[in-house]
């Protein structure tokens, strides 16, 4: 099994000074009140709060099932859906497969599909599908837990109609699996009525935290990703972080070193920098993770508190390049995460090919892989000398179960910041406010006073330029 350690160490005033590190006072504090919030996270799963807990636990017979039925036999594969219904499942097939699995041919992909998402309602983007793929030896994957995403459910009613005109009317049966809430979402007597194959997922489940779920792992699945090992790794770091022992539990400190340099030092941009392209993907989920599951105007009691740190992200070592600059000399508002691995699966040896040029001789002998590691030590000890906090997640390698562990770490950390912000990490009513201003813009019935604020909103005179 694959570990993951988190170094704080440059995140403490030992390390940047107390001005933006944290002391070890502050730390034992609420180190010492961490055993009275794992008490209230333990009430969270045995209510059932969120079924996110139990994610590495779940039955998995039904994509054992689905995908004995339709791994190999199309060839296409497309996900339907947006935000966290398709990002978890970008982030897993992006740390586990290839990015241009794509342009492999049908013998290198052992037969398997090829893998297209559609996560955004742009026609544009539909029409470029379209030219990719034939939608005859095509699979299709729509996922919206709450089923009452306008966008989403615009495609979907596309979807079903385009293929029973392009294909046949008994198409959707055969070539689309719908993953969304049995009981609340309208797209459920859609699904019974046209005999299509419904992946339930749970009500107290919503998308972003669902990257473990089988509606998130089921695209991996298809296309040969050991999802039985993703969801070890999950289980691992369950088992290792379900205690109050702060100092020990990794969910835990990353909760509470970004929570005290948020609170005491105002670092409210929290940035995350991978050295691995394949967790490219990881870190946009955990933006969106972040940001809808602690971004709040309420406290729980109901008291206005606008919390939430606003999430940044990059990839190393690029970001060296790019938005390091900002980070090591611009304002004084960011802490930021380095995840770093040991084994890239690969190397690649640099030719000492002129040794005679002292701009490339220095390069001879090297290897890319060294090289990662060497940007990622360079950019540490910049930003640590420029007193900024930071801190590193090292993973062994990026590899089903090391993902799984990563995944579940980050879920279970975020769960506990919204525990000390005193906030719901579960709703959304930023995100509930957004799609009822688009249910009022096309005449939904309930939401007729939003819609004639809207067409204030419209009408009012503009400045431009």
């Amino acid at each position: 099994m694959s570990s993951l350690t988190l170094d704080y160490t440059n995140c403490l005033a030992s390390s940047i000074g107390a001005t933006h590190g944290l002391t070890d006072a502050e730390i034992d504090t609420l180190v010492a009140k961490f055993p009275k919030h794992h008490e209230n996270i333990e009430e969270l799963r045995t209510s059932g709060e969120s079924a996110f807990f139990e994610l590495p636990y779940q039955d998995t017979k039904q994509l054992k099932d689905l995908v004995k039925l339709h791994k190999g036999k199309w060839d296409n594969v497309v996900m339907i859906g947006t935000a966290g219904a398709t990002m978890g499942a970008r982030a897993v097939v992006g740390g586990l497969v290839s990015e241009h699995w794509n342009l492999l041919s049908a013998k290198e992909r052992k037969n398997a599909s090829k893998l297209f998402f559609l996560d955004n309602a742009d026609p544009k983007a539909v029409e470029n599908l379209l030219q990719a793929i034939d939608p005859k030896k095509t699979l299709f994957i729509f996922n919206s837990r709450s089923g009452n995403t306008a966008e989403s459910n615009a495609l979907f009613m596309w979807l079903l109609a385009f293929l029973k005109k392009k294909v046949a009317k008994t198409a959707p049966a055969k070539q689309i699996i719908a993953c969304t809430d049995s009981e609340r979402s309208p797209l459920t007597e859609v699904c019974t009525e046209e005999k299509i194959e419904l992946i339930e997922i749970p009500t107290t489940l919503s998308g972003r935290f669902a990257i473990l779920h089988v509606s998130s792992l089921l695209p991996a699945a298809l296309i040969g990703v050991d999802t039985d090992a993703v969801l070890a790794g999950a289980k691992a770091m369950d088992e290792r972080c379900r205690h109050d022992r702060a100092l020990e539990n990794p969910a835990y400190m990353h909760s509470l070193i970004h929570y005290l340099l948020t609170r005491k030092r105002r670092k409210t941009i929290h940035a995350m920098m991978a050295f691995s392209s394949r967790l490219l993907g990881s870190v946009d989920w955990y933006s969106h993770l972040l940001a809808v599951s602690l971004g709040k105007m309420l406290n729980k009691k109901g008291k206005a508190v606008h919390v939430g740190p606003s999430p940044a992200q990059c990839i190393g070592p690029m970001g060296c390049y790019g938005q390091m600059q900002l980070y090591q000399e611009g304002p004084f508002d960011k802490v930021l995460t380095f995840i770093t691995v040991a084994d890239h699966g690969a190397t690649l040896a640099v030719p000492n090919s002129y040794p005679k040029n002292e701009g490339l001789a220095y390069l001879g002998d090297a290897t890319v892989e060294q090289m990662m590691d060497q940007a990622y030590v360079g950019a540490a000890h910049v930003i640590t000398a420029a007193g900024r906090p930071n801190m590193t997640v090292i993973l062994d390698d990026v590899s089903a179960s090391s993902l799984g562990g990563l995944y579940y770490m980050m879920m279970l950390s975020t769960v506990m910041s919204a525990e000390l912000y005193g906030i719901d990490a579960f709703d959304q009513p930023g995100v509930d406010s957004n799609k009822q201003a688009v249910f009022a813009q096309l005449g939904r019935a309930g939401f007729e006073d939003k819609a004639a604020f809207l067409g204030d909103f419209r009408a009012k005179e503009r400045k431009t330029c």
